[in-house]
């Protein structure tokens, strides 16, 4: 992974709002993949969120059903762009990421989870 993924836009990465997310989540064929660390997961995460550190992100790879949407999050949406463009290289499709990442989730009056 090169410190540019972390700011450039990889082709095939779909940008989400918030509202966008939130409509994603009741989708059963969305996995919601947060690539923050374990520790600011646990304080506060997006309901229905799984857990995936980016940088333990190829251990988790095997795990996430390449045939289901996959909306990534993270805290400002630069770690999301860089877990994208390494999901897209290992042949995803179907990829987006809540554009703002956790940030515009709360700024726009989301509620999160600590659950």
């Amino acid at each position: 992974m090169s410190f540019l993924d972390y700011f450039r836009q990889p082709e095939g990465l779909e940008n989400l709002s918030p509202r966008a997310v939130q409509l994603a989540i009741s989708d059963e064929n969305t996995s919601i993949i947060d690539v923050r660390s374990d520790r600011e997961f646990s304080h506060g995460h997006i309901r229905g969120a799984k857990p995936c550190p980016l940088g333990r992100l190829d251990e988790y790879i095997p795990e996430i059903q390449k045939n289901k949407q996959v909306v990534l999050i993270c805290a400002t949406g630069h770690r999301s762009r860089a877990a994208a463009a390494k999901l897209l290289k290992s042949g995803f499709t179907k990829v987006s990421h809540l554009e703002g990442g956790m940030r515009s989730w709360v700024k726009a009056g989301n509620e999160t989870t600590n659950e």
